[in-house]
């Protein structure tokens, strides 16, 4: 004597009961088309009990910690100019680079060869903060 869920317990999982996708293809669904697995979880939901929690989720979600502030965007910038100040300060290959920085800066030793370096530099600090302000 078998009874239904028996018989659904039977059936064969090489997934030719599975629905293929529009045009009844082979080779599986089509990309985007999620109506096939739609139709499956909905059908497994209407098999399945409800199971009473008692409350339980109802619970949990209301213990749950509030949602943090982010941090405040400026703080990253912030940092990166505190750890390059000390960087300068601290160190003799900074304090050179700061030297070479001032000295081209300076107008009355300019030069085209100085837009080689200050491009891409003023480039890098745009595109920086421009990533940051997007965020």
């Amino acid at each position: 004597m078998t009874t239904e869920a028996n018989k659904t317990q039977d059936k064969p999982m090489d997934g030719s009961t599975f629905p293929v996708g529009r045009g009844g293809s082979m080779h599986g669904p089509i990309p985007g088309d999620d109506a096939w697995i739609d139709a499956l979880l909905h059908e497994d939901a209407a098999r399945q009990p409800h199971i009473a929690d008692d409350g339980f989720v109802v619970r949990v979600l209301m213990n749950m910690p509030a949602p943090r502030k982010p941090a405040p965007r400026w703080i990253v910038p912030m940092a990166a100019m505190v750890g390059s100040a000390v960087a300068v300060g601290l160190t003799p290959a900074g304090v050179w680079f700061a030297n070479t920085l001032v000295q081209l800066l300076d107008i009355r030793n300019f030069s085209i060869a100085h837009l080689s370096v200050l491009v891409p530099l003023a480039l890098f600090y745009v595109c920086s903060f421009t990533a940051i302000r997007e965020r």
